[in-house]
């Protein structure tokens, strides 16, 4: 196997297929019996579209602003995709989560759940396995202050706090 020998520049354009469609995304669900995860969605048409087609859910993303930087923060879109797909869809968010606080707000605006990226990664380089449960740990200190703070007692309280977007 040859090494990778393109540019970061050129990796989207080799790993994205930008001719996929929702066909695509039906004849998926009919092929696959597991839990179907749509990410990448920025905006209630698409996500209605998606779930309309087979998935069980979606992540709200940016792709870490990498790809597009001037899109919208994906925790400026969380409350308007939430009043959108109702109470019940699966919606899941990245993008900039660093802290505990993040994830709370996150959860306070509608997100079922916050996937990161770069805090494990830090703990990773850092410090390997150890720096991982360390950079986990941080979250969850983080988290569980801002939980006490807001004086929510469980997850489901978050859901009756306002929040705002970080």
């Amino acid at each position: 196997m040859r090494a990778w020998q393109g540019t970061s520049e050129d990796l989207p354009n080799v790993l994205f297929d930008p001719t996929v469609t929702l066909t695509d995304l039906e004849w998926l669900r009919e092929t696959w019996p597991g839990r179907l995860v749509i990410k990448g969605i920025q905006r209630v048409e698409d996500a209605r579209a998606v779930l309309d087609a087979g998935a069980d859910g979606i992540v709200i993303s940016n792709h870490g602003g990498r790809q597009l930087d001037r899109a919208a923060t994906t925790i400026e879109l969380l409350p308007e995709l939430r009043r959108a797909l109702g109470p019940d869809a699966t919606i899941m968010i990245d993008g900039g989560f660093r802290s505990g606080a993040d994830v709370a707000a996150a959860l306070c605006l509608g997100a079922d759940a916050v996937l990161i990226g770069r805090p494990y990664l830090y703990g990773l380089m850092a410090g390997g396995e150890r720096g991982v449960t360390r950079a986990l740990d941080i979250l969850a200190t983080g988290f569980r202050r801002t939980m006490q703070l807001l004086g929510a007692r469980t997850v489901a309280e978050l859901r009756t706090v306002r929040a705002r977007p970080t």
